[in-house]
């Protein structure tokens, strides 16, 4: 329990006292967005790294040099936990924004980070609001940022983590349409950290796999309009050999 309050206290801590820090990012971000995107990277993952020590979770990883570092990517993972973007942004090499659902933004200076990170909230209802939403990301990649997706639309609830919940195709548009390389994501432990007990944060280890990149374009014919489920098959062989 008392892992849990400091967790909480050291989140809500970070985001009272970062708002001057946004002030200030936001003024960068209006005549230099590159430099407010390279330093929002870097101030973010310091404070994931110590939430995460402070939770107690260990973050293995593997395939960091899958990451492309000279050029934008579409990041594709399976979603168990609040915690994955905590367990898979700490890796980042470069400027990369989340696709989270629309009620994220809504919490207090929290979702004045993420707007910072370049992150997009979907509204699940709302066909036409996805559509933008995909197309904003499109224009991000183009601009030099990364996007990380999570294509199941929601959490896994399954009793085996190993079996994901259908990939939604149209989430891979932006790779699609923009040509960028497709980076699979495995990610297996985050569960074990809240959800697996909640309301309780224990200590827990993870492990993330960064399968080598693809691009739809150089996929056989049959997968190229099916890259969401290629991407899925990739993700599950990984989680199943981490079992």
């Amino acid at each position: 329990m008392i892992r849990s309050v400091l967790v909480i206290f050291f989140f809500f801590a970070f985001f009272v006292l970062g708002i001057p820090v946004i002030a200030v990012l936001f003024i960068v971000r209006h005549f230099d967005p590159q430099a407010e995107l390279n330093a929002t990277l870097k101030i973010i993952q310091t404070f994931l790294r110590f939430e995460l020590w402070v939770s107690g979770t260990t973050v293995t990883a593997e395939g960091l040099e899958n990451i492309p570092d000279d050029e934008p990517c579409l990041f594709v993972g399976n979603h168990q936990s609040y915690y994955d973007v905590l367990c898979t942004y700490i890796w980042m090499k470069r400027p990369t924004g989340y696709i989270a659902k629309k009620q994220i933004a809504k919490v207090p200076v929290m979702g004045w980070w993420m707007i910072l990170m370049r992150c997009l909230f979907l509204d699940r209802d709302d066909v036409r609001q996805g559509l933008e939403v995909i197309r904003t990301a499109i224009d991000y990649v183009k601009d030099g940022t990364s996007i990380f997706i999570y294509p199941e639309g929601t959490r896994n609830k399954n009793e085996d983590k190993t079996e994901l919940y259908e990939f939604k195709e149209g989430s891979l548009k932006v790779a699609q349409r923009t040509g960028c390389p497709v980076v699979p994501v495995a990610i297996s432990g985050t569960a074990d950290i809240y959800e697996n007990h909640r309301p309780c944060v224990r200590s827990a280890s993870v492990h993330v796999s960064f399968l080598k990149p693809f691009r739809i374009a150089d996929l056989e014919p049959e997968w190229k309009k099916k890259a969401g489920s290629y991407t899925r098959s990739l993700i599950m062989e990984e989680l199943r050999k981490d079992r």
